[in-house]
Order: C-alpha cells, then structure tokens, then sequence
C-alpha cells in the first residue's frame, strides 16, 4: 500500500533554469542620476547612479547606517516607474527599489542575510518613502488587499512557469504549472506576503520563505512582472533576476463579511 508523505516545499525557482526569457529588458535610464527616498517611518536612502553601478547609502531611524558601491539593474516598467535591484558587494544583503518618478514616491525592499552557530538568518523590511525634490501632493505607497482572490499564472520561460494564488493579506500560495524539472512539478508552498499598490493595476509583492525571498513588480495591465530572488539555500547564495508573462486564471469570491483577512 503506497504511503502518503507530508509535502516538503521548496522555494520556487531555485535550480537553474531559465527565469529570464520573458522579463522586460533592463535600462541605463538612470545614469547620471541622483535620487533620495526619505521613508514614512524616518531614516533615508541616497543613491548616484552610473551607467553600471550605484553609490548607496542607507541611513536607518535608529542613526545605524549601511553603504557601498555595487553593479545593479534597472528596469523602466511604465514610464517613469522603475524597479531596480542590487547586492551588496559582501553578498549578505539585497535592496530593491520601486520608484515613482512623476508622483515623488518609492517603496524599498531590504534583506539583510546573517550566520549565527551555523544558521542562515534573513532579515526583510519593506517601508515607503517620499523622494526628495518632488514639489506635488505626496501620497505614500501602501498596502492593499487588492490582490487577494487573483490566480496568477506567470510564464518564465518555456521551461519554467507557476501558479499564484494570493490568499490572505499576508499569505501567497504557489504551485509550478509547467516545469522542465520533472521531480518539481508538484512543488508548491505557502508563505508569508506583503502587497503594495503602486499604480493602477500594478503591484509590488514581496513574499518570504525561511532564507529565500521573492520581490515581484506585477503589471496586470502589460501582464509581465519583473522582480529577483534573494537568499541563501542548501544550494549556496540565491541572487537571480527573473521576469515573466502574465496570465489572470480567475479569482475567489466569498460570502459577504467572510471575506478572508
């Protein structure tokens, strides 16, 4: 008689396969360029772009600090909007940025990898800001629940695509749906999320599993989303850029005032 096994996810796209056949191409836009977020909870972030690398520097709330200079990519996924991605020279930290250029805005995604007694540590912190210089109304970056209900059915490539199904506001749950690794295609997992408005139909999620996590900037308008992985695995240091064609498979109704939290 065959015996049921307990699940053992995995964090999606881990191995190496192709993740990047259908992410929109990077840009050097931002060369040249000086930018400042000054976040809602105190404490900013200063960055001087080149055509290849940034110079950073991250002042925390509490006056710690944290800085360096490092290659990093952008893309430009509306006008204006850009994600942008890089880590730090020492591979123990990632920061990604979300910059809304017209309305003065931005969201950062901060990681933070540490050793203790043999054990990875990741530490992510997401937190809003206002850009320096910008003279308009500002209106932060927040969360939503807008997301909640959605099936995304996200394409990498020929070999690698998956499902998301966005379950609670702090909960994502995915499965692979097409795969060229055969023992992953019953992959699936669930773990904590964040969502982020950015603009009409478009989205940041950041979602986490023990030491790896995913930072995906999802257009419903282009159906595409652009995002990395950060991490560390029994594999070694995750750091890929990914990016994927979108489908909307459906979305869950429920009862009024059963709505899930």
């Amino acid at each position: 008689m065959p015996e049921l096994l307990p699940i053992q996810p995995a964090p999606p796209m881990r191995r190496g396969m192709d993740i990047m056949a259908n992410r929109l191409p990077s840009t050097r836009e931002l060369a040249r360029t000086e930018l400042t977020v000054r976040f809602d909870a105190g404490g900013a972030l200063s960055l001087s772009f080149s055509a290849d690398e940034v110079r950073w520097k991250l002042e925390d709330a509490d006056g710690s600090s944290w800085s360096g200079e490092n290659g990093y990519d952008a893309v430009e996924v509306r006008p204006g909007i850009f994600f942008v991605y890089y880590v730090v020279a020492a591979r123990d930290g990632a920061l990604s940025i979300v910059f809304d250029r017209e309305r003065g805005r931005a969201v950062v995604v901060q990681d933070r990898l540490s050793e203790r007694q043999g054990t990875t540590s990741l530490r992510l912190y997401v937190g809003p800001g206002r850009l320096d210089g910008h003279a308009g109304t500002y209106e932060p970056i927040a969360e939503t629940r807008e997301l909640l209900g959605k099936r995304l059915f996200c394409e990498y490539s020929e070999e690698a695509a998956l499902e998301h199904i966005y379950l609670n506001s702090g909960t994502l749950g995915w499965q692979w749906v097409l795969v060229g690794v055969p023992e992953l295609k019953r992959e699936v997992g669930v773990e904590a999320a964040s969502y982020w408005k950015v603009g009409d139909q478009l989205y940041l999620l950041v979602s986490r599993g023990t030491t790896v996590d995913l930072t995906l900037l999802l257009d419903l308008e282009q159906r595409r989303n652009v995002g990395r992985l950060f991490g560390k695995t029994g594999f070694g240091i995750l750091d890929r850029t990914c990016g994927a064609k979108i489908v909307l498979l459906g979305e869950f109704s429920y009862p009024a005032d059963r709505e899930p939290g």
